[in-house]
């Protein structure tokens, strides 16, 4: 009897679970009725902005760019972006889309300012090959955290959080004026270390990373690797914001506005949290590390292995400047070699790119040699040209006569550590002459 009662218990469980759900009580449309509602409702307002929207673009890279966007109702869209001075003053127009994919997404579906940050060419954006910045340029909405006066929008592909707000008919004016690209000259002091002055007591030494929106002063010992010095920045209408006070002397700093830049002085005057700011190149900075050169050159040496750099020197605001990228065969990388080898009695250093042999494999085909560096006391470090090993094919000839004379500049170099990983470190080597040339070497 109990396995009779359980089973008819059984049925009746079985035969709710198979009864059709009747949902109208609780949806008066279709769910393609509600999505295409969705869908007309997120453009009326994207379009019914009617001074734009203003906006912070979060890359998965670290940086922080700041957008402004004009939508219509054709599915047209005008921008700036703050990733360089071009872009802050040129409307670029292009397409964008909603549609349903799993959610209301909002697609821009012709190559515009956000395709820039997510583009996989390294020469777009300064991003990882393949990868770019990390952006996205197809969000849906994330309708949780918005209001009607601000979006939230999630990249599909990498996550990348956006926010557009409301512009007032005094920002839209300010963004058609150009304002956006006056916080960008402080890419104009081309020296890696920028001195910023409160006053005139107060400074400190910065290392700005425009790419990653990153700024971070040096440590006790002269390097960048106390991440509490840093912060990450955004560039506002008429100056730049900081995501938390930078550190300047006894004082701090939040903010940059009515920031200015004078090119007879290579200098910025600029407001700083309502006080007088100067900010000018540096070539010597207050702190050297001045064994930094020596444990770079060892940590290699003592391991018998080299340092290796992807891109080669960055001058005077140019990301691979001598176009090693382009070398014939260039296999992604040069190394640095710390005593590769001998010659006439001397054990020479080897500066050389990493180039395809006929099979595709990476081969160290030829290379500029140095005679042992010398390490002087004030922190640089010189080195030494000796000669050329292999031979240097006709069409990397320029490139590579520009690698070796730049290496060897008679004032040398400093070194500044930007990793203390014990197996990978990481340092930037800064030219002592000027300020203005400097290479990355990774382990």
């Amino acid at each position: 009897m109990k396995k009779i009662i359980l089973g008819f218990c059984s049925l009746l469980i079985i035969l709710a679970s198979c009864k059709k759900v009747d949902d109208s009580s609780v949806f008066t449309q279709s769910a393609d009725q509600r999505l295409t509602a969705a869908l007309a409702k997120d453009q009326a307002k994207l379009s019914g902005a009617q001074y734009g929207w203003k906006a912070l673009v979060r890359t998965n890279a670290g940086g922080n760019f700041t957008f402004y966007f004009s939508f219509n109702d054709s599915n047209r869209v005008k921008m700036l972006s703050s990733f360089d001075s071009a872009s802050a003053v040129t409307l670029k127009e292009s397409s964008f889309r909603l549609k349903a994919l799993q959610q209301p997404s909002l697609l821009f579906d012709t190559y515009s300012y956000l395709h820039v940050l997510a583009d996989p060419n390294p020469a777009s954006a300064g991003g990882a090959a393949g990868a770019g910045l990390q952006s996205d340029f197809e969000f849906y909405f994330d309708d949780a955290n918005s209001t009607d006066d601000k979006i939230e929008l999630v990249g599909r592909f990498n996550g990348t959080k956006t926010t557009l707000t409301r512009a007032t008919q005094a920002e839209r004016d300010a963004f058609l004026n150009g304002d956006l690209a006056k916080g960008l000259v402080i890419n104009k002091i081309l020296n890696y270390y920028k001195r910023i002055t409160i006053g005139n007591t107060d400074s400190v030494d910065a290392y700005v990373d425009a790419r990653s929106s990153y700024i971070i002063s040096p440590d006790a010992t002269g390097n960048l690797l106390d991440d509490s010095l840093g912060t990450n920045y955004t560039l506002t209408l008429g100056g730049l914001a900081f995501a938390k006070p930078l550190v300047v002397g006894t004082k701090t700093l939040s903010e940059l506005s009515n920031i200015n830049f004078d090119a007879t002085t290579n200098s910025i005057t600029a407001v700083g949290d309502g006080q007088p700011i100067t900010i000018t190149g540096v070539v010597t900075p207050m702190r050297v590390d001045v064994n930094a050169p020596s444990r770079w050159w060892n940590f290699a040496a003592g391991q018998g292995s080299y340092w290796i750099t992807e891109t080669g020197f960055h001058i005077n605001g140019v990301d691979d400047a001598q176009h090693i990228q382009n070398l014939p065969g260039y296999y992604g990388f040069s190394i640095f070699w710390p005593e590769y080898g001998t010659s006439g009695g001397v054990n020479y250093d080897l500066f050389a790119p990493i180039v395809a042999n006929s099979s595709g494999n990476a081969s160290l085909a030829y290379g500029a040699a140095y005679r042992p560096p010398v390490f002087n006391a004030d922190g640089r470090v010189v080195f030494r040209y000796l000669g050329t090993l292999g031979t240097v094919p006709g069409g990397a000839n320029a490139t590579y006569v520009a690698m070796r004379t730049q290496l060897a500049i008679t004032r040398g170099y400093y070194l500044v550590q930007i990793s203390n990983d014990p197996v990978s470190p990481a340092y930037h080597m800064v030219s002592a002459a000027d300020g203005k040339a400097w290479i990355t070497w990774l382990f």
